[in-house]
């Protein structure tokens, strides 16, 4: 049994995950049910939690600043949000898990399912440390995310991400000096979170820096030459698009 707290201010919101919990995660166990991040706090260390679902926007004191007030950070961390992009585009880029409001019972499934894959208190803290970069940055892009794989979490630097590749629902990312990785999450999760103005996909499955293109070659659509000797495709309507993102990138070096 994976034992858990749920924190949430809304008390319809606690009921409703508590049912979904307890109908279709039967390995999950809830020891308590908290009202506000004080009362979370107090969870977590008498209870010693496998895995914590936290609502994010909380009055007081919310889900973020709560985190960086608790100190044994063994345990799996789901946050549970209405939608709010800024939100999660922090929790993309340190790879957490999180759920949106009204929670979906197969995201819930699957999330769990990965939490128990994944328990590792190094991990935890390595990507609270990049959800605080992020958050302290505020509307500057960080300079770290970090990423799911088999084997556990990898901490890259974005500007060496030459460019990530999509496969199923899984995207390869190739980067400069270093051996490619296997993410388990979608190429559109990481459009959403890479700075538009170095990333930009050239076709459906492939996803470019555009500062690694060494040479773009004319033609109905049109191919580009990246700095690794990689050639890819472009697709015919990107191609206006993408010519006008180099020339501002080389206006500004």
């Amino acid at each position: 049994m994976q034992k858990a707290i749920l924190i949430d201010d809304e008390k319809n919101s606690r009921e409703s995950l508590r049912k979904k919990i307890e109908t279709h995660c039967p390995d999950v166990q809830i020891l308590a049910e908290c009202a506000n991040g004080l009362e979370g706090l107090d969870a977590i260390e008498r209870h010693a939690p496998d895995i914590v679902f936290l609502d994010i926007e909380m009055p007081h004191m919310n889900g973020f600043n709560m985190l960086q007030q608790v100190t044994k950070r063994n345990f799996e961390l789901i946050f549970t949000t209405a939608f709010n992009q800024y939100a999660i585009n922090a929790i993309r880029y340190s790879a957490l898990d999180y759920l949106v409001k009204p929670v979906d019972v197969a995201e819930l499934v699957l999330a769990v399912e990965r939490s128990r894959k994944k328990k590792n208190e190094t991990d935890t803290s390595r990507q609270l440390e990049i959800l605080s970069g992020y958050l302290s940055q505020q509307q500057a892009k960080p300079d770290k995310i970090a990423v799911s794989v088999s084997t556990g979490l990898e901490i890259i630097t974005v500007a060496n991400i030459i460019y990530l590749e999509a496969t199923g629902n899984y995207t390869h990312i190739y980067m400069k000096d270093e051996k490619p990785l296997l993410a388990s999450r979608t190429l559109k999760e990481f459009e959403d979170i890479l700075p538009p103005s170095f990333f930009y996909r050239i076709h459906n499955a492939i996803l470019v820096n555009v500062s690694y293109i060494k040479k773009y070659n004319r033609g109905d659509s049109g191919q580009v030459l990246l700095t690794n000797g990689v050639l890819l495709d472009v697709a015919r309507r990107r191609k206006d698009e993408l010519l006008q993102l180099i020339q501002k990138l080389a206006t500004r070096i």
